[in-house]
């Protein structure tokens, strides 16, 4: 793509503008509905994370298509069929009355979604100068983080004033400007000689990781391999990522390169990405459930209590850039990132049902910084070894790790949550019983007998409510202890030569 002059690159800017953070805003918008979506939709907590998880398996699944894709098709046709193709699903989408069809509509959601963001990325690069394209970057990255801040806080706005509904309607005006600005930009990236695609790599890998999925999704629900279906979705994933690695190994073009691993860094920050969208994403869905199910908030003040991490997420961000671009080790960043989010997440284990608004929101705010300080860094780390030839590659096994993890993640909390709620529900039960003198004093103190309201009053509030909490900050553990394994993996990275500097295609996108 040729350098644009100032009026088009500002034309450029909002049409990718709008069709990423479109894009961005539906990773969390949804989140503060679930609640609302669940009565609707007649699902229990475990199933309705599909709404979740369906989405970010097909951006992992389509992800990695991304650069053959553009090679065939160019980058604006790219752009402008994921425009509509997002659109339309996400009307779908709002139009739905079972989980099934939720599920299933968000999965093409999710397809049409998963390239306008490095798509967009690469379109901005193109049009801006060498020495402006950190200020692309940077710009790009402003545009993606008010995702996390107005997601929650106009999905609560959205839910609580019209319907759950709306927070896929509201994708249509951003979808619609999207196109036609979109109209304008020069198209580039499509090769003569497109690379042949593996189809049946990606054939193995859509059945390795959908499988997996499945099990992570399903095995709470099902009692794990007391399920046919659970076994027979295990067997799957073995046997499709193990023919995926093979097949990925032995062909010259691949879907992804996965020899590209050998390279330390990649291999190591891979690994940390995966673990961090864990965190975040987990948390992600955590958050709103609680707030709205047992700390009984309107989504809207959901939405604002947890609006501070997503800002506290942006300013460390712009830091973190600064910092990088002031010669800092980004290893140390990094580590500075984790233990803010550690600490962060460590005051929310100690949460209970009597805390106050600002114990939810300062914790969010020291948690969002570590998110942001740990995001630029560790994908320079990630990528300062690697050759410029292999910067690409090794974008979509970066971008993969980190989506996936994102979804294992919520599966895994999930899970956690749910046996964890139940395993607290029949340890206080036992404690509920005639011959506790505890339980007679607390009977008597409150002012109550023993009748069928006592009990019904006992199941329903005390003990639902605080085993709920139990699994939520059981949840909050696992995320805390997350964060804690990502100080090894950050040490065994290699130091960054001291004349490094982030690389110009930094996705902050994913």
């Amino acid at each position: 793509m040729t350098q644009e002059s100032p009026a088009s690159r500002l034309t450029i800017t909002v049409a990718v503008m709008l069709a990423v953070v479109m894009q961005v805003l539906d990773l969390t918008i949804v989140n503060v509905a679930l609640t609302y979506m669940r009565g609707s939709l007649h699902a229990n907590s475990d199933q309705i994370t599909w709404v979740l998880t369906s989405y970010m398996v097909a951006n992992v699944i389509i992800l990695p298509l991304t650069g053959l894709l553009v090679e065939r098709y160019g980058q604006r046709n790219i752009m402008l069929w994921s425009v509509v193709g997002f659109v339309i699903s996400s009307v779908l989408c709002g139009q739905s009355h079972s989980l099934l069809e939720v599920v299933l509509w968000r999965f093409l959601q999710g397809i049409f979604g998963a390239s306008l963001a490095p798509v967009g990325q690469t379109i901005m690069l193109g049009a801006y100068p060498s020495n402006k394209r950190g200020q692309a970057m940077a710009i790009l990255g402003m545009g993606i983080m008010l995702g996390p801040i107005l997601g929650p806080t106009l999905g609560g706005y959205l839910t609580d004033t019209l319907s759950w509904r709306w927070v896929f309607y509201v994708n249509i005006p951003f979808g619609i400007l999207a196109f036609l600005m979109m109209q304008t930009v020069p198209d580039g990236g499509k090769s003569t000689t497109p690379r042949p695609v593996d189809w049946t790599g990606f054939a193995l890998m859509a059945v390795g990781l959908g499988s997996l999925q499945g099990v992570l999704s399903l095995g709470d629900q099902d009692n794990w391999f007391s399920s046919r279906t659970i076994i027979i979705l295990t067997i799957c994933a073995i046997l499709g990522m193990l023919f995926f690695v093979w097949r990925s190994l032995s062909v010259k073009y691949p879907v992804v390169d996965l020899r590209l691993l050998k390279d330390r860094n990649l291999s190591i920050g891979s690994m940390g990405i995966g673990i961090f969208g864990l965190a975040l994403f987990g948390t992600m869905v955590i958050l709103p459930i609680m707030l709205e199910t047992l700390m009984h908030y309107e989504a809207f003040t959901a939405g604002l209590v947890m609006a501070p991490q997503g800002i506290g997420a942006m300013l460390a961000m712009m830091l973190a850039g600064r910092l990088l671009g002031r010669g800092v080790n980004p290893r140390n960043i990094v580590l500075v990132g984790v233990i803010f989010g550690a600490v962060g997440t460590y005051f929310t284990t100690l949460y209970s049902l009597d805390i106050s608004m600002a114990w939810l929101i300062w914790p969010s705010f020291i948690r969002g910084i570590g998110f942001g300080l740990v995001t630029i860094p560790l994908f320079t780390l990630a990528f300062m070894t690697l050759k410029k030839s292999q910067q690409a590659e090794g974008s979509g096994i970066f971008n993969l790790m980190r989506t996936l993890g994102g979804s294992i993640g919520i599966a895994i909390v999930s899970t956690v949550t749910s046996q964890e709620t139940q395993v607290g529900w029949n340890q206080m039960s036992g404690f509920i019983n005639p011959f506790n003198p505890a339980f007679n004093h607390y009977l008597a103190a409150a002012g109550m007998t023993e009748n069928p309201t006592t009990w019904r009053v006992l199941g329903n509030v005390v003990l639902y409510s605080q085993a709920n909490m139990r699994g939520t900050l059981d949840a909050f553990v696992l995320v805390f202890y997350g964060f804690l394994v990502m100080i090894p993996l950050i040490i065994f990275l290699k130091k960054p030569p001291t004349d490094s500097a982030p690389p110009a295609h930094l996705n902050l996108s994913k």
